[in-house]
């Protein structure tokens, strides 16, 4: 199958309440969709949306690598074989080290136009065995009421995990917040928390110790050095708190990872990582060490929570509720139809239908 047409279009997508990042607040999504296109007339969308803080790259460099790329792609042929994640991706595109929010748009929209090529949902292109649901953890946010206040309403409507940001304020504070909210929760739901690298090992250690009576599903990055296992090996020692890593992932090769005393899961961000290839060679690792693979989106559209949806199906042999509420905050998106993430579950077929119908009102084409 042939490529005969790339197109380009920007996006901006305003948020329904401020996301607080460390050093910055972030009000809007901008990005940009891809549109792949084959000789015998099917499509395929992906979404290029580097995250602030997290991507290295700017949406600026990200939409100039993706024009001079075009050129290259116009004409080459779609290996069939892309869809097994296993090097595929690698050789046919690897050659041009892109940027990793570039690489997951040009993956994600070769992959949808491939799915769209055999009439089935991409979760069934990429696995014979896939989850036709998707649970997801419900991302908190807000004052210290207003986050207590949300509880009741997400227990009810069926999340199974709940997500809490710490390392915001201070130690203490955060301890005390994370001990209201545990004591909230019915058993039935996890309580996950993510420090964004916000401490040194010892403020670390005073915040675990803090709260090592509550029940916790893992703590993502909770030191701002992460380079040395030995840490985050006495992290744990010392406060008994289950670790997930997050942005370590993005700075080492699959080839590197090495699981280690407390390690409990991998929350893994095709956008941040570089595509569903690396995703999937990651989460299969954590298959091979018994640890949780947590698929996450940093704000997608419905475009890339589509996509998302899709891989998350697919790994884990047990659900694992992944990093996909986000759509939450959106006050507007580019499907044309509500994205169906409802009771804490997305419809993941339905989630590949609606993301391929686009307001293409939301967008500005580029002129390439």
């Amino acid at each position: 199958m042939k490529l005969i047409q790339i197109a380009l279009f920007r996006f901006h997508l305003p948020l329904i309440t401020p996301l607080q990042m460390p050093g910055r607040e972030i009000t809007s999504r901008a990005g940009l969709l891809i549109r792949l296109q084959a000789e015998d007339g099917h499509s395929g969308w992906g979404e290029i949306a580097p995250f602030p803080g997290l991507n290295r790259e700017d949406l600026a460099a990200a939409e100039a690598q993706t024009r001079s790329i075009r050129g290259n792609l116009i004409g080459r042929r779609l290996p069939p074989v892309l869809p097994l994640l296993d090097t595929a991706f690698e050789t046919w595109i690897g050659e041009y080290r892109l940027f990793p929010s570039v690489r997951y748009g040009i993956e994600t929209a070769a992959l949808n136009l491939l799915a769209n090529a055999a009439g089935k949902p991409l979760c069934a292109l990429l696995s014979p065995r896939y989850r036709s649901t998707v649970a997801v953890n419900a991302l908190l946010s807000g004052s210290r009421d207003e986050i207590k206040a949300q509880l009741p309403c997400l227990v009810t409507e069926g999340y199974k995990a709940i997500k809490l940001k710490v390392g915001r304020q201070k130690t203490e504070e955060d301890a005390e917040l994370v001990r209201e909210v545990s004591a909230a929760l019915p058993a039935s739901v996890s309580l996950r928390l993510d420090a964004n690298r916000a401490w040194q090992l010892e403020e670390a250690l005073s915040f675990g110790k803090a709260i090592r009576n509550c029940r916790i599903e893992y703590i993502e990055e909770p030191l701002q050095d992460s380079s040395e296992w030995e840490r985050w090996e006495r992290f744990h020692a010392e406060t008994g708190l289950p670790l997930a890593l997050d942005e370590t992932l993005a700075e080492m090769s699959p080839g590197d990872f090495r699981p280690f005393p407390g390690l409990a899961a991998l929350v893994l961000k095709p956008s941040v990582l570089g595509g569903f290839e690396k995703t999937m060679q990651l989460a299969r690792l954590a298959a091979i060490h018994r640890l949780k693979a947590v698929i996450s989106s940093v704000f997608s559209s419905g475009v890339g929570l589509a996509a998302e949806a899709a891989l998350a199906a697919c790994v884990n042999e047990e659900e694992v509720p992944a990093g996909l509420d986000t759509y939450r905050w959106l006050a507007e998106d580019l499907l044309a139809e509500e994205f169906p993430l409802q009771n804490g579950q997305i419809d993941v077929a339905e989630a590949f239908r609606t993301g391929q119908v686009i307001r293409m009102e939301a967008l500005e084409r580029i002129r390439v």
